[in-house]
């Protein structure tokens, strides 16, 4: 797929081997040592280059490297991850499981009243510091969501199994912090993405979660900032930490989180975060 994409653009734009190579050396100081023979190989498929390679001559081509990478080839290390639940004791992934989601934000906030149960279990689950931080301001549990949702372009994903929760997301503007626990910032010119709270006890949960907040969050405007999540939970630690984010603890009045952080450009040269977005956008999302 990747060598027919480079392929196609190059004959529809007219372009001989040689031609694209120096338009490509002159472009990426990381591709300079590309040669003719090494883009042949490609074109054919004979070989391919590093996750790395492949996403900076796409994006000097203009394509994603999500509509490059195929489901199938997602599966082994796919497996790699759910193997990751289950020895974190997770639900066995072998039992077959039909997971609900509900995805609340601006358009259908009305649904939080629904969910007060599942937000209080998540509240006191997670400890989590800027929750703690508004209850300790007098605001209630639901009126805290109903702000992050209403001010603060939030949105909360919850994944249950028979109504049981298997998996929530919590995102929002990174306002949120800026206003209520700057420490979470590194500074004021931090404009990072934030998932407030995550937890999940199932791979498919994972993936209706935190694959689509990842896959929307390469998509935005400022890919350059960082994705950030909020963390208590030793095995979602663990979890994030596999996958490549790196981490810094906070403090306030005694209570401790994880702020665990990963930037767009190493969060789409790691094979595992492309096989989990492709995996999710190959469920028929967008």
């Amino acid at each position: 797929m990747f060598g027919n994409i480079i392929r196609t653009f190059r004959v529809n734009n007219g372009l001989s081997q040689s031609d694209f190579v120096d338009a490509i050396q002159r472009s990426s100081s990381n591709l300079c040592n590309l040669d003719v023979v090494t883009l042949s190989r490609w074109e054919r498929g004979v070989t391919t280059p590093h996750l790395k390679r492949q996403n900076e001559l796409l994006d000097l081509i203009g394509a994603n490297i999500f509509d490059v990478w195929e489901e199938r080839d997602s599966q082994t290390t796919l497996s790699g991850l759910m193997s990751k639940f289950n020895s974190n004791g997770y639900i066995d992934m072998s039992l077959r499981v039909k997971t609900d989601v509900t995805t609340i934000n601006s358009n259908n906030s009305f649904l939080i009243v629904k969910v007060k149960e599942i937000i209080d279990v998540i509240f006191e689950y997670e400890e989590n510091l800027l929750l703690k931080r508004l209850e300790e301001l007098g605001f209630s549990r639901q009126a805290i969501i109903e702000k992050i949702i209403n001010q603060y372009s939030g949105e909360l994903s919850i994944v249950t199994v028979n109504g049981q929760l298997v998996g929530h997301l919590l995102s929002c503007s990174y306002k949120f912090a800026s206003d209520f626990l700057e420490e979470i910032l590194l500074s004021k010119e931090d404009k990072s993405h934030l998932i407030v709270t995550f937890n999940c006890t199932h791979y498919s949960s994972f993936t209706s979660t935190m694959g689509r907040e990842a896959y929307k969050y390469l998509q935005s405007l400022n890919p350059e900032r960082s994705i950030y999540v909020i963390l208590k939970n030793k095995n979602m630690f663990d979890l994030f930490y596999f996958l490549g984010f790196e981490y810094r603890s906070i403090k306030h009045n005694e209570r401790s989180n994880k702020v665990m952080y990963l930037d767009s450009r190493t969060m789409k040269s790691k094979r595992v975060w492309v096989d989990i977005i492709v995996n999710y956008k190959g469920k028929g999302n967008e």
